[in-house]
């Protein structure tokens, strides 16, 4: 499962990130790797963007770059 098809208010575990090396790096540098736990907060209306939070920060991405990123849900 992608990151993009995940409900708003939910936690999960990044599994893996299947982008292009240079996204990869960029979110690596915004604290976004395997084996981090990221929550859904908020989606946009137009469903392009989502706004997750990892530990005190926030970062929105664009859909297309949510579903480079595996997760798994968090029980």
């Amino acid at each position: 499962m992608n990151l993009s098809h995940i409900e708003k208010n939910t936690k999960v575990r990044i599994k893996e990130i299947k982008s292009p090396a240079i996204l990869k790096k960029r979110l690596q540098s915004l604290g976004i790797s395997a084996g981090k736990e990221v929550e859904v907060s908020e989606i946009s209306l137009q469903k392009n963007t989502l706004k997750i939070s990892l530990g005190f920060s926030f970062i929105a991405l664009r859909m297309n770059e949510a579903q480079t990123i595996e997760v798994e849900e968090l029980s």
